[in-house]
């Protein structure tokens, strides 16, 4: 699997967490960044664009996990709440971290 260095990205966290609602999940986070920084998205995209999994291209999954789990790097920002139903980048339904601002 590919390595890239999501610095840009992360820096620009708490502006986005700021701008989110008291409540949000990890798929809204991600529409947010990625909508405000969309060069370094898709630089993480391509870096991860030869990742397969069951024969199929993942390289969204592979990153929206990476994004998800930095979340957890902004403890004074955010706090991690559960599980929730809600719909990915791509409108399917499925599981994802819920978040709560500080």
């Amino acid at each position: 699997m590919g390595q890239h260095d999501f610095a840009d990205l992360l820096a620009d966290y708490p502006a986005v967490i700021r701008e989110m609602d008291e409540t949000f999940t990890s798929h809204e986070f991600i529409l947010c960044l990625a909508q405000r920084n969309q060069p370094e998205y898709v630089d993480a995209l391509a870096a991860y664009r030869d990742v397969t999994r069951d024969g199929l291209s993942t390289p969204f999954m592979v990153v929206h996990n990476q994004l998800s789990k930095h979340l957890r790097d902004f403890p004074e920002l955010v706090e991690y709440v559960g599980q929730t139903s809600s719909q990915d980048i791509f409108g399917h339904s499925n599981e994802c971290a819920q978040w709560k601002k500080k």
